[in-house]
């Protein structure tokens, strides 16, 4: 199954591993990993996630403190937003 972000999960991902690769080095690729460890399993479970809204899943990473929001879509799994789970809950209902 294909997957694609939309263009601000997109700007979210890239902020994050900024950040991360800033707080210690290698950190960013870490968490680069983590997030295609579970897009990698979601893409082979779909309906893996906790249901949101608008059709919307959720998975949470392992370790770092974000979720992935996703729609699963014919042919695609579109990811919504990665979202921190301790900041501004629910900021990408509008992308729905």
């Amino acid at each position: 199954m294909q997957i694609e972000f939309i263009t601000p999960a997109s700007q979210e991902f890239l902020a994050a591993i900024d950040f991360y690769e800033v707080q210690a080095p290698g950190l960013g690729e870490e968490f680069i990993l983590n997030v295609e460890g579970s897009l990698k399993l979601i893409a082979d479970f779909p309906n893996l996630g906790s249901r949101g809204p608008a059709g919307t899943r959720r998975i949470h990473l392992h370790r770092f403190p974000y979720s992935l929001v996703y729609r699963p879509e014919t042919d695609v799994l579109r990811v919504i937003a990665v979202e921190h789970q301790r900041r501004r809950p629910g900021f990408w209902m509008d992308r729905v």
